[in-house]
């Protein structure tokens, strides 16, 4: 593992494989994935007891998709594997295979559980003090998954009105473990209550240029005023005087599927040209769009992404859900004029982006950056800037004017830092 990540080829049987389970998760049968130049399905062709299957579960690891896969191996009727994957478990996993495995799902689906009530207790304990969060992203999302416990958590994104964000860091930064430097611009704090992290945002902002933060300011404030919000279920269980368990449902607020399409599909960017993201975040972007087509005003959405300047990246990665996770082209608003097939421009940059993916693993794991802690201050600095660089050239190939105008802004302030000596 270097600082660019893992090298993994698309055609390798394991890539093949796990990119097969990740669709059939994510769908809960068998899906088409012409990227993989398979003429029925991505599944054919695979002889599925030639599979390393570690190695399949270390990529499922890498990308934070356990809990898809898992999904994959029971989507099927009597909770066999899903349709179309073409062998039954016990044909290619030992039994100590399979009950590690489960393991790990139980304990994710725990974690999941575990994470909604707290979600859930610390948005009620807010409101009691006078504070209205809204969750983004994450929980928010897992619920448009077709098993919304499988789906692995990460961090719990809570968006404040400006004066709320105030309130919220004092009643908050007392009770938390550790409390990381604030992102000023940004607005963002991140805190950590035991093994949940909390991030505290007073904006939405992405840093990836003003244009797009100005309009996600916009946004914000227009769903403020408004009121237009989603909600979120979360049960939290509560033991009486008499030790009976009850359940308690509370309602959290999530922003409207609209903007918040936009918002995970910004997220995505921001992640990719800053350090890196998993399949994790694209599944969700997947499942947002497809649960919620029939709300989405596709025509919209579209325009906004055109007005401010991703409408390449947009199409990108609609080839790579369309093309590697089998996603329906119905269930992706696109401009006519582009083109997902297997042979299209778009297709060859979403082969390159999943390489990318895959190489730098969910929020760039596969990379050593352990040089941020260890080395002395200029060295540090130096290979920074060569991260900047070297990752400029490797996005350069896909989206060669938006990697070129945020590294060159992410040099601009890395100079700036070692100037002022940051």
């Amino acid at each position: 593992m270097g600082l660019y990540g893992k090298k993994y080829k698309l055609n390798d049987l394991t890539v093949r494989a796990f990119l097969a389970l990740t669709a059939a998760g994510l769908w809960g049968e068998g899906r088409t994935c012409a990227g993989l130049g398979v003429k029925e399905s991505c599944q054919n062709g695979i002889d599925w007891k030639e599979v390393d299957w570690d190695a399949v579960m270390q990529l499922a690891r890498e990308q934070a998709l356990v809990g898809i896969l898992a999904s994959a191996f029971d989507a099927g009727e009597g909770g066999s594997v899903a349709p179309g994957l073409g062998f039954e478990l016990q044909e290619v996993l030992s039994r100590e295979q399979r009950k590690a495995f489960a393991k790990k799902v139980y304990s994710l689906e725990q974690h999941n559980q575990k994470q909604g009530e707290f979600i859930g207790r610390l948005a009620q304990w807010l409101e009691t003090n006078g504070i209205s969060p809204v969750l983004l992203k994450g929980q928010g999302v897992a619920k448009s998954y077709r098993i919304p416990w499988r789906r692995t958590p990460g961090d719990i994104d809570l968006l404040f009105q400006s004066a709320e964000y105030e309130k919220a860091k004092q009643l908050l930064s007392p009770k938390a473990v550790k409390v990381m430097q604030e992102g000023k611009y940004e607005k963002q704090l991140q805190m950590f209550f035991g093994k949940a992290i909390v991030e505290l945002h007073g904006t939405m902002r992405v840093s990836l240029s003003k244009k797009i933060d100005a309009y996600l300011d916009s946004e914000m404030e227009r769903m403020f005023t408004s009121g237009d919000f989603m909600h979120l279920s979360c049960i939290c269980s509560e033991k009486t005087s008499g030790q009976e368990v009850q359940n308690q449902q509370i309602q959290v607020r999530i922003p409207p599927v609209q903007l918040h399409a936009v918002y995970v599909f910004l997220h995505i960017l921001e992640h990719l040209f800053h350090s890196g993201i998993g399949l994790r975040q694209v599944c969700d972007l997947a499942r947002l769009l497809h649960v919620h087509r029939d709300e989405i005003d596709g025509e919209k959405l579209l325009s906004d992404i055109d007005s401010l300047g991703v409408m390449d990246e947009w199409n990108a990665f609609s080839a790579l859900m369309f093309n590697y996770l089998g996603m329906r082209i119905e269930d992706i608003p696109l401009k006519e004029s582009a083109d997902l097939g297997p042979k299209s421009r778009w297709s060859q940059k979403a082969g390159k982006l999943l390489a990318f993916i895959l190489s730098t693993g969910n929020m760039g794991k596969n990379r050593d950056l352990s040089y941020r802690r260890k080395s002395p201050y200029l060295v540090k600095k130096a290979k920074t800037l060569w991260f900047i660089a070297g990752n400029a050239i490797r996005l350069g190939a896909i989206f060669p004017k938006n990697a070129a105008l945020i590294s060159v802004k992410g040099l601009g302030e890395g100079m700036k830092d070692l100037a002022e000596g940051k």
